[in-house]
């Protein structure tokens, strides 16, 4: 890393790479770790004409480049045409297969194989191509062929030259080599772009042409679409702002972290298709800035291609709220920039619990902790023992919304058998009117039907004994419910 904002390192002088702008601007390879993703970009011009053609076919075999020999091509390839003398010579030297490992970063070992995998998927990687690019001298000149860029001879083969290699080569093909001796060139900071991850390496790359042309232009914020990002990168396009979001947090997290980019903000708009898409625009940050003051003062060339998607003006856009999370971190005096770093990388729950637990601390011991806002960072990222007694708001929800539905249940108890000891006394003062509204002579009628109805445990009840006037009072009360039943008067005991 070249440089940071937090005050705790200067920013590093760039260490510049000069890449041509013709090819390099285009994607070659995928940036995820793995699956493939098709490259084929093809844009028509206000006639509807095909102005520009780009589509990458890979070997079957040897699969798809990756992020691997993305590094290689970007990494140890460019910087070998760039030390190469010009004209650029047919073949160049890359150094043996450990050389590279070693250059890259990478153990020795199994990664011997994984690298001679990755310059064969870049070796068989076929471009089709109609662009329009610029040479050195400011001329426009037109791309329009079916090509790959080199061929590869490992240590032991033979080269062209009748030479046998003493490393591995690559063998530049016409077509890339015309190019590349013509097209003008662009600086970038090498040990920034080694320092960084594909995806966020890739961004470097693309918004560098905006991001030079802003400060050049005395311009607030570089611009970048995120469908053109995308496309160009390539990267899964999304279409909900949650993943977009996402997506472009772990992207500029190591620009933001580093200087290069500063206030990030964002427009929402929709394509030709009426897609959601969003305008990017990036202030830039010293780092940006101290590039283009060291690449310019280096010699950089006369013209500088710089803009390939748009140079309208920019939209004011007012400045936007921190997301809630960082918003909360700011107000407990943690500063936006590491606030953003810490909603970025680590879990909500955790943060909010380490919020809760400063939060419980201060109020019952106001000024024991000095600096509220470090102990914070510090929680957040290596964790604090929960005190004792602290009782998150998670489980306090939980205990509530357990005594609420204890409290709803003995409710519904005490209503059931409210309504349940009002229909028994209902049940028996109607039973009881029933009878007492009879004449002698119904009474006796009555009473038989009860005792014709009854079955054998109940006439045993009142065949003799203390029992029988308690078993005649079940009898009439059975008969009598299911009499008042069936003039509709109690419901039903089945219901």
């Amino acid at each position: 890393m070249t440089g940071s904002q937090d005050g705790t390192n200067e920013l590093l002088p760039p260490t510049p790479i000069r890449v041509e702008t013709a090819l390099s601007r285009y994607p070659v390879h995928r940036l995820a770790k793995h699956g493939n993703i098709a490259i084929d970009i093809r844009e028509k011009n206000a006639s509807g004409e095909m102005s520009i053609r780009w589509e990458v076919d890979y070997s079957k075999k040897h699969g798809q480049p990756g992020p691997l020999a993305y590094k290689l091509d970007t990494l140890l390839i460019n910087r070998r045409i760039e030390e190469a003398a010009r004209p650029i010579p047919r073949i160049i030297r890359l150094g043996s297969l450990r050389d590279i490992c070693r250059e890259l970063g990478h153990s020795e070992g199994e990664n011997v194989n994984t690298i001679r995998k990755a310059l064969r998927q870049n070796a068989f990687a076929g471009i089709t191509a109609k662009i329009k690019y610029r040479q050195n001298d400011g001329t426009e000149r037109t791309l329009e062929a079916d090509f790959t860029r080199y061929s590869i001879v490992f240590t032991g083969e033979s080269l062209p030259d009748g030479r046998t290699a003493d490393a591995v080569y690559i063998v530049l093909n016409d077509i890339y080599m015309q190019v590349i001796n013509g097209a003008m060139t662009r600086p970038l900071d090498y040990d920034y772009l080694k320092s960084l991850p594909p995806a966020p390496q890739r961004f470097y790359e693309l918004l560098s042409y905006q991001m030079y042309a802003a400060i050049k232009n005395d311009r607030a914020r570089a611009k970048l679409r995120y469908s053109e990002f995308c496309t160009y990168s390539p990267l899964t396009r999304h279409s909900e702002w949650e993943r977009v979001r996402s997506q472009l947090t772990k992207i500029h997290a190591p620009h933001k972290a580093s200087g290069y980019v500063g206030k990030i903000d964002f427009e929402q708009t929709v394509d030709a298709d009426g897609i959601s898409d969003w305008i990017m625009l990036y202030q830039p940050g010293p780092k940006a800035r101290a590039e283009y003051r060291a690449f310019t003062k280096r010699g950089g060339p006369v013209m500088l291609e710089m803009e390939p998607f748009t140079t309208e003006a920019l939209p004011s856009l007012p400045a936007a709220a921190p997301p809630p999370l960082v918003a909360e971190l700011i107000g407990h005096g943690v500063t936006d920039t590491i606030a953003r770093q810490l909603a970025t990388e680590y879990d909500e729950d955790k943060i909010r619990q380490q919020i809760e637990i400063l939060d419980w601390q201060e109020a019952k011991k106001p000024g024991k902790i000095s600096d509220p806002a470090a102990w914070l960072v510090i929680a957040i990222k290596n964790g604090h023992a929960t005190p004792k007694g602290f009782v998150s708001a998670a489980e306090r929800r939980k205990q509530q919304e357990a005594k609420e539905a204890k409290e709803r249940a003995d409710a519904a108890y005490r209503r059931q058998k409210h309504d349940a000891d009002a229909q028994a006394r209902k049940e028996k003062e109607l039973i009881a009117g029933f009878w007492e509204g009879l004449s002698k002579e119904q009474l006796a009628e009555h009473e038989a039907i009860a005792i014709a109805q009854a079955d054998a445990e109940e006439l045993k009840l009142i065949e003799a004994g203390p029992m029988k006037k308690f078993g005649m009072t079940v009898i009439r009360q059975k008969y009598a419910r299911k009499l008042l039943e069936t003039q509709g008067k109690l419901p039903s005991a089945k219901a």
